[in-house]
């Protein structure tokens, strides 16, 4: 903590500052819905914990971490409808984001302060809403290395499996924050935020140890790793975060439960077929006797998460499918990564994708976002000027 930027830690003070500025009005909305929870405003509370996770794990502020942790935990089963957000459990949230500001505000000294009450509270809400296996999961730790075996992170699985839900991949991601961060002219909190809008940033820290002293040769890196969850491929992650592949190394995780999503568009071995008119998320999957139909309705966003489980729903009937985009908003990165993915799935099994009522330049419009050349979309069939209005 000696050698933080002062700079740094006030920029993270201040983003907290606007994280939890209307957190307490978000969290007596939560209270007032019931089970019927506000997804939007359930994400938008999980973000804010999330997102002061992240930036204590960087500067190292131990126990906001982890306190930004359990919260996060325990509002991850309210997302997923495991946990409904009654009084009870509004109230110890309020406690935590109260006593998360306040440690915020303290910076460094938060760390001298006991918050292991609080701390065990928060676990034992969650742990009422686990079942058995997840509280195994919940207690077993799992190292994350890098290829020659050196421990970064240890996490719990429970976690790690909550991150990689959705059909998202794990990468443990080696940053030097002088090359890639300082000489590029932003800091650790940008690189953050960029990641964050891509993906989820499960842990983070900055290793100081690593520079050595002046007696030992000169290093000139000072490593940043990040323990990253994305639906994006890691043929094209690199693209996302402008590093070389050799420091983006994919995760595994052995036995992976039911609900996780093939980390790529390959068919399932025994799917069934979708009901007539099955909805994913805003996507409508409408299969007919010639193919299958995926929809988006008018002025609703492209999510990539949705949109590939119905790619996959589509896949397993073994038949064409279109996709009637009804002038989408531009898409994102992830959103990109699943359409590659598509292009290339249904044309190893010798079906064709094609693209209705699209908005006018929105996939090469992505890919220049992504860094992605229109070469490398023609190479896998997706030629930037596919969508056309009509």
């Amino acid at each position: 903590m000696d050698q933080m930027d002062d700079e740094i830690l006030s920029m993270f003070i201040e983003d907290t500052r606007e994280h939890l500025a209307n957190i307490e009005t978000a969290l007596m909305d939560m209270d007032r819905g019931g089970a019927d929870i506000d997804e939007e405003l359930v994400n938008t509370v999980f973000r804010a914990a999330h997102s002061i996770k992240g930036g204590a794990g960087f500067l190292n502020l131990n126990n906001i971490r982890d306190l930004g942790h359990r919260l996060e935990s325990l509002l991850h089963l309210i997302r997923s409808r495991e946990v409904v957000p009654d009084t009870r459990v509004i109230n110890q949230l309020l406690a935590g984001f109260d006593r998360l500001l306040s440690l915020v505000e303290s910076g460094p000294a938060s760390d001298a302060e006991d918050i292991s009450q609080l701390l065990a509270a928060l676990s034992d809400i969650t742990a009422e809403h686990l079942s058995t296996e997840q509280r195994a999961q919940a207690v077993a730790v799992i190292a994350v290395t890098l290829p020659g075996g050196e421990v970064i992170f240890q996490e719990d699985e429970l976690s790690l499996r909550q991150a990689a839900n959705g059909g998202k991949n794990l990468y443990l991601v080696e940053y030097d924050l002088i090359h890639d961060v300082q000489a590029r002219g932003k800091t650790p909190l940008d690189v953050i935020n960029t990641m964050e809008s891509s993906g989820l940033i499960i842990d983070c820290r900055m290793e100081l140890a690593a520079v050595g002293d002046l007696d030992a040769p000169p290093v000139n890196r000072i490593p940043f790793y990040v323990l990253y969850a994305s639906i994006v491929e890691p043929d094209i992650i690199g693209y996302l975060f402008a590093l070389d592949v050799s420091r983006i190394h994919p995760v595994p995780l052995a036995a992976a439960p039911p609900l996780e999503t093939p980390a790529g568009l390959e068919a399932p071995q025994a799917a069934a077929a979708p009901a007539s008119g099955q909805a994913f998320g805003p996507w409508l999957l409408v299969p007919d006797p010639d193919g299958t139909v995926m929809r988006l309705p008018p002025g609703a966003s492209p999510e990539a998460g949705p949109a590939r489980e119905a790619l996959l729903a589509a896949l397993a009937r073994g038949k064409a499918a279109s996709i009637d985009w009804n002038d989408a908003a531009p898409l994102d990165a992830a959103m990109l990564q699943v359409l590659v993915a598509a292009a290339r799935a249904f044309a190893g099994q010798g079906l064709a994708l094609t693209h209705a009522h699209g908005t006018p330049r929105a996939v090469a419009d992505a890919a220049a976002r992504a860094g992605i050349t229109p070469e490398a979309l023609a190479a896998v069939g997706l030629p930037p000027d596919l969508f056309v209005a009509s």
